[in-house]
């Protein structure tokens, strides 16, 4: 943690000397994230007979940019993890003798998209006090445990999908179409897709583990099966990506033995 909190440090320095395009970054990011809430409030004002109310966007919205928060800025090198592995870049972190996902994962953070985990912390803060119901101390603890829970769960599948391209070469051509159809399909309430059960489904299999049951449970309608479950997926695709990546580095090919031949 000690050394990770350099690195943050180190970046933060670093991307702030270029300030117009650390501030204007941060300005996008910004405005990104309100064009997401007006949309909301469009799509409820536009179908006016749902029962969602705004609180149901901020639970599932707040979810999205915590997971994006994390993923592309406290550990940007599991986002750009393909790229990594293609270009040869993964002989730099295999130079040093310590434990290689932990060093690559916490090497590189993004700063100005951390702002989506101060924006996650702000929807957790206003669906607790405004939407919830229940003693909102206890809604944000809640959600901090479901913030770790869905982190871990998130970064086994980036990791567990990025290390295909250690098999497959060019495996970075897919990131863009998986990112979109996962930012996506993440966005809106599953309760929408209920009426179609084809499309239901498909939402199921694409974002049940690390979308639609952290959700289920930020709206107090998860089971306690459910939450069990979150827990199980937590713990076991954690361990499951480790050893995955660890057995798929083996058929890395360093680029350096390439510049050679």
């Amino acid at each position: 943690m000690k050394k990770y909190l350099q690195f943050l440090k180190y970046a933060f320095k670093e991307q702030r000397q270029y300030r117009t395009n650390f501030f204007a970054s941060m300005g996008t990011m910004i405005f990104n994230d309100a064009c997401f809430v007006v949309i909301f409030l469009i799509f409820l004002d536009y179908f006016t007979g749902t029962w969602l109310t705004f609180g149901n966007f901020l639970a599932l919205f707040g979810i999205s940019t915590m997971w994006y928060g994390v993923v592309h800025g406290l550990l940007f090198n599991i986002w750009d993890l393909p790229e990594i592995i293609e270009k040869w870049k993964l002989d730099y972190y295999l130079s040093f003798p310590v434990k290689t996902l932990p060093f690559l994962a916490s090497m590189k953070v993004w700063v100005t998209d951390l702002w989506d985990i101060v924006f996650w912390l702000i929807c957790l803060i206003i669906y607790a006090f405004a939407f919830s119901g229940q003693v909102a101390t206890i809604v944000i603890a809640k959600g901090i445990l479901i913030f770790g829970l869905s982190s871990t769960i998130i970064l086994g599948l980036y990791i567990l999908a990025w290390s295909v391209s250690f098999w497959l070469q060019k495996w970075s051509k897919m990131a863009d179409l998986f990112n979109s159809m996962f930012v996506s399909f993440s966005q809106y309430p599953p309760e929408i897709y209920e009426s179609n059960k084809i499309i239901y489904i498909f939402m199921c299999l694409l974002l049940f583990p690390w979308v639609i049951l952290p959700y289920k449970m930020m709206i107090w309608t998860a089971t306690i099966w459910q939450r069990l479950l979150l827990i199980w997926f937590a713990i076991a695709i954690f361990v499951v990506w480790i050893l995955i990546f660890r057995r798929w580095l083996k058929r890395y090919s360093s680029g350096n033995l390439v510049h050679q031949m």
